[in-house]
C-alpha cells in the first residue's frame, strides 16, 4: 500500500515488506538437515535467508524479532543456524542463553510459534507476518518486543521449499 493510502486509512505505524525469498529443493539440498553430519550440503532455509537478507539490505544482526518454523522440537534449533542467528553447533547454547526469549537480544517465536497454533498449513506464514507486523507497530501487548523495527519470518513446506520474509518499520 502506498504511504498516502496508509495515512488516509489512519495507519500511524506503517510496516514495509522489504524481502520475500522462496527457494525450492535442489539436488544438493538436505531434505531434513542433521546437525551431526558435516555441513557440506546446502540448506533451503539458509539459501532463502541469504536471498532475503540481500533483498532487504540487512544481515542477521539487524533483525530484532524472528518467527520461525518450529513444527517439532528440533526445527527451531535448526532454524537458528540456517537463518544466521548463530554458528553451526551453537544452537543449544543460543537457546540456553536466553537471547531468544522475550526480553532477550533477539526474541524468537514470542507468539508461541507454529506448534502453539497447531501448525495451520497454508496459514502459517500469514500468521507469522501478522505477528511481526503487530510487533513492529507496538501492538503486541504482554508479548511485545520493545523497540522492534526489523522482523524476519521463516516457513518450510514439507521439506521441499522454504520462504523467508523481512518486514521493517
Amino acid at each position: 500500500m502506498h504511504s498516502d493510502e496508509a495515512r488516509r486509512r489512519g495507519i500511524t505505524h506503517p510496516v514495509r515488506l522489504t524481502a520475500a525469498a522462496l527457494v525450492s529443493r535442489g539436488p544438493d539440498d538436505w531434505f531434513v538437515p542433521a546437525p551431526a553430519f558435516p555441513v557440506d550440503r546446502t540448506s533451503l532455509s539458509e539459501r532463502a535467508a541469504q536471498l532475503a537478507y540481500e533483498q532487504a539490505g540487512i544481515g542477521p544482526a539487524d533483525v530484532d524479532i524472528v518467527e520461525c518454523q518450529d513444527t517439532d522440537a528440533a526445527s527451531e534449533l535448526l532454524a537458528y543456524r540456517e537463518l544466521g542467528l548463530c554458528a553451526p553447533g551453537e544452537e543449544a547454547a543460543l537457546l540456553r542463553s536466553g537471547d531468544t526469549a522475550l526480553g532477550g537480544r533477539r526474541p524468537v517465536n514470542v507468539s508461541g510459534g507454529l506448534l502453539s497454533k497447531g501448525e495451520p498449513l497454508g496459514a502459517s506464514g500469514l500468521g507469522q507476518v501478522h505477528e511481526l507486523v503487530t510487533q513492529l507497530r507496538g501492538h503486541a501487548g504482554a508479548r511485545q518486543v520493545e523497540g522492534a523495527r526489523v522482523g524476519l519470518g521463516h516457513v518450510m513446506g514439507a521439506g521441499h521449499n522454504s520462504c523467508v520474509v523481512v518486514v521493517q518499520r
